[in-house]
């Protein structure tokens, strides 16, 4: 009967001690996502196949109205001259929403709405999923960073696009990006 009673008592601590390990892991999880702002946040797909990265500063010479309020670019990792540029605006002026579009191989500056319309792969708002499973709209870029992102019907929308040789060879299969690492520039 003893022998019993210390076994369970050290599996209650094992699993105690597991279950702390775990916490405290998720709390600093989330603390280096609170500390990370969002235009310096990078994040990689479930399948960890593709990496979509904000930039800390929006090109100036970009002339529409209004003016975009975070930059980012989604490269396949098996293919590292995939590289998709994203724009982040802020429209509406009762309820301002996040519109991001994803555009690929724009010509000419690429700084100008009809070009900008040519080269759109995705365009739509871009929400940001909390760990509890709420959605909320993406931050601006001088919030924290989310814990995640949603591009609702990207994969639709990849599907339709011919990337010639550039084609990834890992289709992305998830339009849910999870923060991964905090990008900060070197001064």
């Amino acid at each position: 009967m003893r022998y019993h009673r210390y076994c369970k008592s050290k599996t209650g601590l094992i699993t105690a001690g597991l279950l702390s390990f775990l916490a405290t892991d998720v709390f600093f999880a989330q603390a280096a996502v609170a500390a990370c702002m969002q235009n310096q946040a990078v994040y990689t797909d479930v399948s960890d196949t593709y990496t979509l990265t904000f930039r800390p500063e929006v090109e100036a010479d970009q002339q529409l109205e209004p003016a975009p309020t975070n930059e980012f670019i989604i490269t396949a990792l098996s293919k590292p001259d995939f590289k998709l540029t994203g724009l982040v605006i802020w429209d509406g002026d009762k309820n301002p929403r996040p519109t991001g579009l994803i555009m690929n191989d724009c010509r000419g500056d690429g700084v100008m709405p009809e070009e900008i319309e040519e080269c759109s792969v995705w365009q739509g708002v871009v929400y940001s999923l909390k760990d509890n499973a709420d959605a909320g709209l993406l931050p601006k870029p001088e919030e924290p960073a989310a814990p995640a992102l949603l591009f609702p019907d990207l994969i639709a929308a990849f599907n339709t696009v011919n990337f010639g040789d550039l084609q990834p060879q890992q289709p992305l299969d998830w339009e849910v990006f999870r923060y991964k690492q905090c990008n900060v520039a070197e001064e």
